[in-house]
């Protein structure tokens, strides 16, 4: 039985999903995925964000909310957040991550603004790998 429980979390493990967008070339790919992961969240969405100012992600964040998705939400920079409890830190916060439903981690260099998906070169990284997933909680927790 143990070398079956053991063989079941290895199995896990390797098949992690990882997936890597570089902006802008893989822009709409990135905001599709994104997107997707907003609207098929059940539980929670944390983001640590610089400047979330994308009207599009944001608008979905309030849809997810309203849905009964505890969104949690801090920022240094960003478009109206009032409707979704944000809290911007009076440290400098140069963070780029979100993490939906403590089990997908989205993080990389492009804030979830329309410059960033459209004009710059920014790199965006989403994992379901369980232990660096974990990694990210923690951080977000001591945020």
């Amino acid at each position: 039985m143990k070398y079956i429980i053991i063989s079941l979390l290895l199995s896990i493990t390797l098949y992690a999903k990882e997936y890597i967008y570089f902006l802008p070339a893989d822009a709409k790919k990135a905001k599709n995925h994104i997107e997707k992961l907003i609207k098929n969240s059940k539980s929670s969405i944390d983001i640590a964000m610089y400047n979330l100012g994308y009207k599009k992600f944001i608008k979905q964040l309030k849809k997810a909310k309203k849905k009964g998705v505890e969104v949690n939400i801090v920022y240094d920079k960003g478009a109206d957040l009032r409707k979704l409890d944000a809290r911007k830190l009076k440290e400098k916060l140069h963070t780029k991550l979100a993490i939906f439903d403590k089990k997908t981690v989205v993080f990389g260099s492009a804030n979830w603004t329309k410059a960033s998906f459209s004009e710059n070169y920014e790199i965006i990284y989403i994992s379901d790998e369980e232990n660096l997933v974990s990694k990210f909680n923690t951080f977000f927790k001591g945020l």
